[in-house]
């Protein structure tokens, strides 16, 4: 049962970048994800005892899913080894391309030479896969177990050392760590097997070690899920957040967005209605700022354009930004459902509504929505939260 919950977290973990790569252009990182995280699921489910029993049955050779296992494992190290090094890398992507393709190469090589090797031992009689390392690691027919393990560990430990230092507090860095750590205790568990196969120890039993190699399996499933999760739930936080803006404005411009069908993941409809949001503020605060212009008796715009410092005028106030985000706000907020007019009496200016230099566009956009639903929830003031 525990093997198909890391089998099937895997699974999971892999079909989400699939899913991923379909929506988003096909990349080389995705595809290493994707070989890296199938690979390990496929280690984890030919492990589960009737799976082995069925595949050594159709295959006709006893034992032959552990080393198919063994492929899976290289095939596995590769793809890890060709994302890490991939995100670290800051060539072109053609050099970036060409390496991978290199790496992959040597992967193939040392799976044929490691399968060959497997069938070359001989048949064996039909065991557990547990009983089966036992035997294999601790006996003089360990050679088959050799190239492999050491290509995995050499290929692990580069992805070890690379993921160590490129983690960091962003969220993408939050579950790299999560990954590294889970690729440290499968390199430990796999330098314990290979220490095995070359002489005997008895520190730590292969059972012991077996359970060590399905627990950073889980935690590298987990790292792989953790964006996922963390992007889902930070955008479900971020509709409820822009939702009572969103709506207001669509009532004011129920044009804006026509047509639009937002489909993908959910971070993509948040990302779409934030441009929304966008478009329906640039549309307000166009025809508040035409609206509070003077005009002569003709109906003129008196205004000088040609006189204006536009840089002057763009530039946002020198305020803090939440109490910027919360004018922005109050001038929207003034006009809701078509209370006290259209609210354009409360227009700050143009320069108002021009994110600060510590703002990214999307940062600016849930800043304002933050406020305004504050307002809409009935708080007299409160302090912003950047995400």
């Amino acid at each position: 049962m525990i093997v198909w919950v890391i089998a099937g977290l895997l699974g999971l973990a892999t079909g989400l970048r699939i899913g991923w790569a379909l929506v988003n252009k096909q990349s080389l990182v995705s595809t290493a994800m994707i070989l890296a995280l199938g690979s390990l699921g496929a280690v984890a489910a030919l492990n589960w005892q009737p799976l082995t029993l069925l595949v050594d049955t159709v295959l006709r050779w006893p034992n032959i899913a552990m080393g198919l296992s063994q492929v899976a494992l290289i095939a596995c190290a590769a793809g890890s080894c060709v994302m890490i090094t991939t995100v670290a890398s800051s060539r072109a992507p053609a050099a970036a391309r060409k390496i991978a393709r290199a790496q992959y190469a040597v992967a193939a090589v040392i799976a044929a030479a490691s399968l060959a090797a497997f069938l070359l031992a001989g048949k064996q009689p039909e065991m557990a896969p547990e009983e089966y390392l036992r035997r294999t690691l601790g006996g003089g027919n360990a050679l088959p177990w050799l190239l492999p393990l050491l290509y995995v560990l050499l290929a692990l430990s580069l992805v070890a050392w690379a993921g160590l230092r490129h983690s960091n507090r962003s969220r993408r860095g939050r579950a790299l760590f999560v990954f590294t750590v889970g690729i440290v205790l499968i390199v430990l568990a796999l330098a314990f097997f290979l220490l095995r196969a070359v002489g005997t120890t008895g520190l730590v039993g292969v059972g012991a070690a077996a359970t060590l190699l399905g627990c950073a399996m889980l935690i590298v499933a987990a790292g792989s899920l953790l964006p996922s999760l963390e992007d889902w739930f930070g955008a479900r936080r971020e509709l409820r957040t822009i939702g009572p803006l969103l709506d207001e404005l669509g009532r004011r411009h129920p044009d804006v967005g026509i047509g639009v069908r937002p489909r993908g993941p959910l971070v993509f409809r948040v990302a779409e209605r934030m441009s929304l949001i966008s478009d329906a503020l640039f549309l307000e605060a166009t025809a508040a700022d035409g609206a509070l212009r003077p005009v002569d008796s003709s109906g003129a715009d008196m205004t000088d354009l040609d006189d204006l410092d536009e840089g002057a005028e763009l530039e946002a106030p020198d305020v803090p930004p939440v109490e910027q985000a919360r004018a922005v706000a109050e001038w929207i907020y003034a006009g809701h459902d078509g209370a006290a007019g259209d609210g354009r009496e409360k227009f700050p200016g143009l320069a108002w509504l021009r994110q600060p230099n510590t703002y990214s566009d999307r940062e600016w956009i849930l800043e304002i929505a933050r406020q305004y639903r504050q307002l809409s929830r009935g708080f007299a003031g409160g302090e912003g939260t950047r995400d």
